[in-house]
């Protein structure tokens, strides 16, 4: 098969595994259960698979300088389709690449030794004690004194990989970027080159772009889970389950501090707080689309396209009952309806005078950087919740969040219920 084929394959592999799963409810016969998780498991066995045969295809490709090889993050094509003169990859992830794949290729050898190591297993391997090699292997080189277990990176990265396909910024366009120290700085633009018309033999006048820094320090953040001890040892999915659910979590708190983030310690600085941004307060409910008419002639008269727009659920469905004179439904804009519209509950809609206020966001939203450590920390806590035979999971990451273009977003506040 070539590799658009693989790629069919691939996707119908991943869409076979996640049907399977989804016959597994809370009335179906523990015996069912596990024949369908081995069922899921082989399936996706047989994904990475087709994954590493299409990871081949395209690297052979690249060794021979095949023209017709996928094009690399940030390279650059030669001309008449030859090899380029210059090759830069790209450092940070776009919402569709993952960060598994990015720690595959950095640490090989921790890939090659966990690549097939499933975070929730090993998760659950915390409590009920490992049943392969793989585990007990894991557990015995993560775990330390106080009772917590060092996630191997390739591990990790399955958990951050689910939480960013929660978040609504990486929706958005956010870009990710792999941490690898406590102090990574970037480039921040803060304003464009200007060309110039010139005659003949004159010099060229300059204008170069104003460049300053933005350090990315990696806060902790941590989310704590309670988990029965029956459950633990049950279920059969719970080895999915638990990782989406502390996937879930920790989403909901990066969009949060992403879009409203105070940069108060431990706090990172959010778009909302970030100085430069524009905004304008509207001080009264959505009526119709002149807002966003507002905020997307404001990103494009600094050179920026908005990539999406995420709004509080309240403030979409506010747009969606809105009716014309004739009581037929409102309708956008062309140039506002061809922007994406995302929802997150993450933000407020209690702020203001009267307490119902809330704030829409708009922006390039690939000028958001996402900064994350792809270490992972995961501890048992086993005699807190003792009473109720629970346990605790918690799980601990760290990461920060720049803005690289202020201009690159606008704010509409004080939007009314």
């Amino acid at each position: 098969m070539n590799i658009q084929e693989l790629k069919a394959e691939h996707r119908a592999k991943v869409k076979e595994a996640r049907a399977l799963m989804a016959n597994i409810t809370d009335s179906t016969p523990e015996a069912e259960a596990r024949k369908i998780e081995r069922e899921f498991d082989a399936t996706l066995a047989e994904a990475d698979a087709l994954r590493n045969q299409i990871e081949g295809e395209q690297e052979a490709r690249h060794e021979q300088g095949d023209p017709r090889r996928p094009m690399m993050d940030g390279e650059a094509r030669g001309v008449d389709g030859c090899e380029p003169q210059i090759e830069v990859k790209a450092a940070g992830l776009r919402p569709d690449q993952r960060m598994s794949d990015h720690v595959r290729r950095e640490h090989p050898e921790d890939a090659s030794t966990y690549g097939e190591l499933e975070i929730g297993r090993l998760m659950r391997a915390m409590v009920t004690g490992a049943k392969t090699d793989l585990e007990r292997r894991a557990l015995a080189e993560g775990s330390d004194s106080a009772g917590g277990f060092t996630v191997p990176t390739v591990t990790a990265s399955q958990l951050i990989d689910l939480m960013r396909a929660r978040s609504v910024a990486v929706q958005a366009g956010a870009t990710t970027f792999p941490l690898v120290s406590d102090q990574t700085v970037i480039a921040k633009l803060a304003s464009d080159p200007v060309p110039a018309w010139r005659n003949e033999n004159a010099n060229i006048a300059e204008s170069d772009p104003t460049f300053s820094s933005v350090t990315l320090a990696p806060k902790s953040l941590a989310v704590l889970v309670k988990v029965s001890r029956e459950l633990v040892e049950d279920s059969a999915n719970l080895a999915v389950e638990l990782p989406r659910i502390l996937a879930a979590a920790m989403a909901q708190e990066w969009d949060r501090v992403a879009l409203l983030g105070s940069g108060t310690a431990p706090e990172p600085l959010g778009i909302a707080n970030t100085p430069g941004i524009n905004t304008t307060a509207l001080s009264g409910a959505l009526t119709g689309y002149a807002p966003f008419v507002t905020a997307r002639t404001s990103l494009l008269s600094a050179n920026h396209a908005p990539t999406a727009i995420i709004a509080h659920p309240r403030d979409e469905g506010a747009l969606a009952g809105l009716v014309a004179s004739d009581l037929q439904p409102l309708m956008a804009p062309r140039q506002i309806s061809d922007i994406p519209m995302l929802t997150s509950t993450a933000i407020p809609t209690d702020g203001g005078t009267g307490t119902d206020e809330s704030s829409i966001f708009m922006g390039d939203f690939s000028r958001l950087i996402l900064g994350l450590r792809s270490d992972i920390r995961i501890e048992i806590v086993r005699e807190l919740f003792a009473g109720a035979h629970q346990l605790g999971f918690i799980a601990h990451m760290r990461g920060d969040i720049a803005v690289s273009h202020p201009e690159a977003f606008h704010t509409t506040t004080a939007v009314q219920g």
